[in-house]
C-alpha cells in the first residue's frame, strides 16, 4: 500500500481533534489501492529534528495522526528499520495508543509507515504483498485458518543462519526469534516447540521427514510461499544472497503447526534470469523438502500457476496482469515522486527502474516457465533458458535492485 506522508512540524499548539469522522472511515478505506493516501502527522520541530539525527535509536515522540479527516491525538512515532534507517528520508512506526491506553485508529493499535528506502520505484513490496496483489492471488482467502491467541514470532537475522539444529539450548532460538504475541509465557513454552521443529528439520530420517515436519509446519503453504518468492526473485528472503530473512513464523495454539508470513519485500523483482532451483539447496528445511516428490510438485504447480497470473490479459488490455499492475501503481505515485523533496533518487532514476520493472513482468514469466519445463535434476540450475530483450546483456542481469546512486 502507497500513502503520501506529511510532517508539519509546528512550534505551537497541535490540531483539533477529528475524531467525529471515524465512523464514516474503515480499515480498508485507509488501505486501499485505488488512490494515493495521505497521512499528517503533526509534531514539534524540535522532536522532529531529534528523531532525524537520532534515527537509529527508538525514541518515541508525540504526535498527532490525521487522515481523511480523522485525527487521532498523542500517538507515539519512532524511527524504524534495518539497514533502511536515515536521517533524510526516516521509516516510522506509529504506535496510537503509546501514550493514550486502548486508544485505537480505525481499529488498529500501530501502524508502519515504510521509507522504501531502498527502492527506487518504490512499488516492489506493494506489488508482492498487498492481498490484492501478487502474494493475495496466489494465496488466496485464508480467512478459514486465522486465529488469535496463537504464537507469532518476527526473524531476526544476527548471522547466516539456514535452520540448522542449534542444540537443546532455548536461548539460541530466542536470539533469532523474537516473539510478538505471547511474549510473557514461559521460554519453555514459546521456544520448546521451535526447539522441536528445528531438531526434526535436522534429524527426522529421510524416510519419516515428511511426516514428522509435516506435524511442525504446514508445508503446503511452506511450498506455496517459496515459489512466489522464487517467482518474484527475492533477493533476501527464505532463500535469499546472505542468508533467510525477512519473514515472520506463526505457530498455532489448535494445531502446533507453523507457517510463514512475509515482510519486507522491497528486494522482489530483482534479475529476471535466476533459475528456480538457486540457492534452495542453502537452506536445510527447503533442501530436504525438494526431495520429497509431493513437496517439490507443489512447488512446481504453484510456479506454474505464477506464471499463468502473471501473463492473464485484461478484459480490453491484451499486458499480462503484472505488468499492468506495476503500470497501475507506478503511474499513480509518478507525480508525488516528482514533488518528493526527500526522495533519495533522481526522478530519471525513478523512471529508469519503472522500465526495468515492466520488462521484468513481461521476461519472467517464460523464462520461469522454460525453467519449469527444462530442469533436470533437483538442485540443478543449468538449462537452455534465456532471456531475450532489447537490453540483454552477455549476462542477462539487467534488472538491479533500484540500488543506484542516491542523490547527494
Amino acid at each position: 500500500m502507497l500513502f503520501i506522508v506529511s510532517l508539519l512540524a509546528a512550534s505551537g499548539s497541535r490540531v483539533a481533534s477529528a475524531q467525529t469522522a471515524a465512523s464514516a472511515q474503515t480499515q480498508d478505506a485507509f488501505f486501499n489501492d485505488d488512490t494515493l493516501q495521505e497521512v499528517r502527522l503533526v509534531l514539534s520541530s524540535r522532536d522532529w529534528q531529534a528523531l532525524k539525527a537520532n534515527f537509529d535509536q527508538n525514541t518515541y515522540y508525540a504526535a498527532d495522526l490525521t487522515w481523511n479527516g480523522v485525527t487521532v491525538r498523542n500517538v507515539g512515532i519512532r524511527s524504524r528499520g534495518n539497514a533502511t534507517r536515515n536521517g533524510v528520508k526516516p521509516g516510522l512506526r506509529v504506535d496510537i495508543n503509546r501514550y493514550v491506553s486502548n486508544q485505537e485508529f480505525l481499529g488498529l493499535k500501530a501502524v508502519i509507515l515504510d521509507n522504501m528506502y531502498s527502492d527506487s520505484s518504490l512499488v516492489r513490496e506493494s506489488v508482492t504483498m498487498n492481498d490484492r496483489t501478487f502474494v493475495g492471488r496466489v494465496f488466496g482467502a485464508q480467512e478459514a485458518q486465522v486465529e488469535s491467541g496463537g504464537y507469532l514470532f518476527e526473524y531476526q537475522y544476527l548471522y547466516p543462519y539456514h535452520f540448522e539444529y542449534l542444540g537443546p539450548d532455548l536461548e539460541a532460538y530466542a536470539a533469532l526469534f523474537k516473539p510478538e504475541t505471547r511474549e510473557t509465557d514461559s521460554i519453555v513454552n514459546i521456544y520448546g516447540p521451535l526447539e522441536a521443529m528445528i531438531r526434526t528439520i535436522n534429524e527426522a530420517p529421510d524416510d519419516q521427514f515428511a511426516d514428522a515436519v509435516s506435524k511442525h509446519i504446514d508445508m503446503p503453504l511452506l511450498m506455496k510461499y517459496l515459489a512466489v518468492e522464487t517467482f518474484m526473485v527475492e533477493w533476501d528472503g527464505l532463500v535469499g544472497f546472505v542468508s533467510m530473512n525477512n519473514f515472520y513464523l506463526y505457530r498455532s495454539r489448535q494445531t502446533g503447526r507453523a507457517q510463514l508470513i512475509p515482510k519486507d519485500k522491497d528486494a522482489s523483482l530483482a534479475f529476471t534470469d535466476i533459475p528456480i532451483m538457486f540457492r534452495l539447496d542453502t537452506n536445510v528445511l527447503i533442501q530436504r523438502a525438494m526431495d520429497v516428490p509431493e513437496f517439490r510438485q507443489i512447488y512446481l504447480d504453484t510456479l506454474s500457476q505464477c506464471v499463468n497470473l502473471a501473463q492473464e490479459p485484461g478484459a480490453d488490455d491484451a499486458r499480462g496482469w503484472l505488468e499492468r499492475e506495476i503500470d497501475r501503481q507506478t503511474s499513480q505515485i509518478t507525480t508525488a515522486v516528482g514533488e518528493d523533496p526527500a526522495f533519495p533518487y533522481s526522478f530519471d532514476e525513478f523512471l529508469s527502474v519503472v522500465e526495468s520493472l515492466l520488462e521484468f513482468a513481461r521476461a519472467r514469466p517464460p523464462f520461469v516457465s522454460c525453467e519449469a519445463t527444462e530442469r533436470a535434476e533437483v538442485f540443478d540450475t543449468d538449462t537452455d533458458c534465456a532471456i531475450v530483450t532489447a537490453d540483454a546483456t552477455a549476462t542477462g542481469r539487467i534488472f538491479a535492485l533500484g540500488t543506484s546512486r542516491r542523490k547527494r
